[in-house]
């Protein structure tokens, strides 16, 4: 821990010792019940945060009101139903001795109108998440707001939690009234600095009073609004010295709106620390403690950013591996499962009314099912095909719980796609997560890795394996074009990996993330691209935050994109394809010099070793691309469910008997 002294040193903040100076910020996790009641799988979700040792847990945005819902499955504390869930749940995190707060919020104008018909906000300006115009509120609305803050931080506090936060930044409520970009008013809570704090002013006063001096208070305030109009580093510093008058005992610092997502959840081409430069500006300003946030994934980089500041959030890398700082701790940090910053199982997922998930930890979500496992009383022999995400996930599940397996991949090393996946701009660190799989494979004694190998009928039949885990992954498509045969066509995969020699001049087919990336790939190296996409923007199946960015970066590197472009025919030299203008006006258009096309439109699963083996194996699963592609997060999870179905079923004596089975 020497190398780590001031993150692992203890702090006062608000009259309440803190172990470290790592905090777990608050992340929705959609958990909670269809009522936004605590569920036995959030109580274990937070329970395994715990016993990872934060110095503070903040738990997730509890909604003050009923017309603040934000998602699906927002957890809420708006009456005192509520009470008995956040007792518990409480209670749960104090096993470990770490002390936890509640985050108290209201979704202003992004509340979703699904969930809450007219939302409410300062001023009548048009959500960016909710895609309408909310009500401004009024003067009468605007102090009973006040008081539904203070009567759920008073829940909170006699639930157990050692105290409360107030989300004041994101373009929640609180924030939007206190930055200029939203807040419009002319009146008493709006016009000018002093009275756009008024609201918040008030809101700290009313909870301060409701939860008496000794409850530890926090402030989510954003350094940095990252847009033009909105709050900057100087006037956040003036807010945060005004609102530690009114009794705030910590500021937990971050920035950002909805219009710049890449800001409020930073993704991985972003670096670490994203907002610690706002964090020392407004820590120069008030006396109290101040956490820093934005991207912090390792220990060293915590150490780092406590240089000029007091603690530091870091929430991803606790959902990618609760134990990360126990093991920083004990010097095991490369046994740590990475967050690799794709955004993908956790702020993407939680968007889109999905529970919480990890691509690096398949087992956010399901801690209570994973503290259950015991390890198998007969070990099963398991073949596992496939060194990509699907198929190491599988072999280290298995492996953990005791089963003897060997995993073949054809290539030289583990990663499979994910290889690939970390060769685009800002993606490098996506090999830290094969790094961890080759380390956690290698810990386990029943695994046995058989790299640069492929996998065939009858070497896989030659084990005698009581099961078999296909994850052979997925070919690329080719389009069906008349003239695909003349064009010199290269695929994604081929000019990631280097196989492909690529021309001056590129059109690219297919805009999708993996069209944006390589066409990002090749602008960075000074290629002239162009995207050919036939949906309506370049991304879309990207989450907000990674496709702002990713759309932003082609830009800058001058990337020439078509959408509603349905390609009709490739040339030698040229391409055609048919443009629909967003009234409906149709034209033909010719995109030409072109020296190379790069097919980027899709994969199809490689099931081939599948279907040769499953006349001949009665326990034989189809994971990951191989299955039907899917992303990262699908991959890792159908690796455990394969794994865990195989390990039932070998504890209820459900698979062959041992050397029984017949290829």
């Amino acid at each position: 821990m020497a190398a780590y002294a001031k993150l692992f040193s203890p702090i006062t903040v608000g009259g309440q010792e803190l172990a470290n100076r790592v905090l777990m910020p608050s992340m929705g996790t959609n958990l909670a019940d269809g009522q936004g009641r605590v569920t036995q799988a959030m109580i274990d979700y937070y329970r395994a945060r715990a016993a990872g040792g934060p110095g503070l847990i903040v738990v997730e945005a509890a909604c003050v009101h009923p017309s603040g819902r934000v998602i699906d499955r927002n957890f809420m504390a708006h009456d005192d139903e509520s009470m008995e869930g956040l007792f518990r749940l409480a209670a749960a995190i104090h096993e470990y001795e770490v002390p936890a707060i509640l985050q108290l919020i209201h979704g202003g104008r992004n509340s979703h109108p699904r969930l809450v018909g007219e939302a409410l906000a300062p001023s009548a300006l048009r959500g960016p998440t909710s895609h309408t115009t909310p009500r401004a509120m009024t003067v009468i609305e605007i102090e009973a707001m006040v008081e539904a803050f203070a009567r759920a931080a008073r829940r909170a506090v006699a639930a157990g939690f050692d105290g409360v936060e107030v989300h004041g930044a994101h373009e929640y409520l609180v924030h939007e009234f206190l930055t200029p970009y939203s807040n419009k008013r002319q009146d008493a809570y709006g016009g000018d600095q002093e009275r756009r704090c008024r609201f918040a002013c008030e809101v700290v006063q009313s909870v301060r009073r409701a939860v008496g001096r000794e409850a530890l208070f926090c402030f989510r305030l954003s350094g940095d609004d990252h847009v033009s109009g909105g709050l900057d580093p100087a006037q956040a510093a003036e807010i945060a010295r005004l609102l530690e008058s009114h009794g705030v005992d910590m500021f937990s610092v971050t920035g950002g709106v909805y219009e710049t997502p890449h800001m409020v959840v930073p993704p991985t081409p972003m670096p670490a620390g994203t907002h610690l430069e706002a964090a020392k500006v407004i820590k120069r300003a008030v006396r109290v403690p101040v956490a820093g946030v934005g991207r912090i994934r390792t220990a060293a980089e915590a150490e780092a950013a406590l240089q000029g500041l007091d603690l530091v959030a870091a929430g991803r890398a606790f959902l990618a591996d609760p134990q990360w700082l126990h093991n920083a701790a004990t010097g095991r940090e490369a046994y740590t499962r990475p967050c690799i910053g794709c955004n993908q199982g956790c702020i993407d997922r939680v968007l889109q009314g999905a529970p919480v998930s990890c691509v690096a930890n398949p087992w956010v979500g399901l801690e209570g099912l994973a503290a259950s496992l015991r390890p198998a009383q007969e070990p099963a022999s398991v073949v596992v095909v496939g060194g990509g995400l699907a198929g190491l996930e599988a072999a280290r599940t298995l492996g953990s719980l005791g089963h003897k397996v060997v995993l073949f991949e054809a290539a030289p090393e583990l990663g499979g796609q994910l290889r690939l996946a970390s060769l685009p701009p800002g993606k490098e660190e996506f090999r830290r997560l094969i790094d961890y799989y080759g380390l956690a494979l290698g810990e386990l004694p029943g695994v046995d890795l058989r790299l640069g190998i492929a996998a065939t009928v009858s070497a896989v039949c030659q084990i005698k394996p009581q099961a078999v885990v296909i994850a052979t992954g997925s070919e690329p498509m080719l389009p069906d074009l008349p003239g695909v045969n003349q064009a010199p066509l290269v695929t994604a995969r081929q000019v990631l990996s280097g196989e492909a020699k690529v021309g001056p001049k590129v059109a690219v087919l297919g805009g999708g993330n993996l069209g944006s990336e390589v066409a990002h790939f090749l602008a960075q190296r000074g290629h002239e691209v162009c995207i050919i996409e036939l949906g309506l923007g370049i991304g879309n199946d990207l989450g907000p935050a990674r496709r702002y960015y990713l759309r932003r970066e082609l830009m800058k590197y001058k990337v020439r994109r078509y959408v509603r472009a349905k390609v009709r025919r490739l040339f030698a030299d040229k391409v055609s394809f048919l443009h629909t203008a967003p009234d409906g006006t149709r034209e033909l258009t010719y995109v030409e010099p072109v020296d190379t096309f790069v097919s980027a439109m899709g994969a199809k699963p490689n099931e081939k070793l599948f279907l040769a083996l499953e006349p001949k194996v009665s326990a034989i699963y189809l994971i990951g691309d191989a299955l039907s592609p899917a992303g990262m997060a699908q991959a890792t999870s159908e690796g455990a469910r394969a794994a865990l179905t195989i390990h039932g079923l070998a504890e209820k004596g459900g698979l062959p008997r041992p050397q029984g089975q017949t290829c």
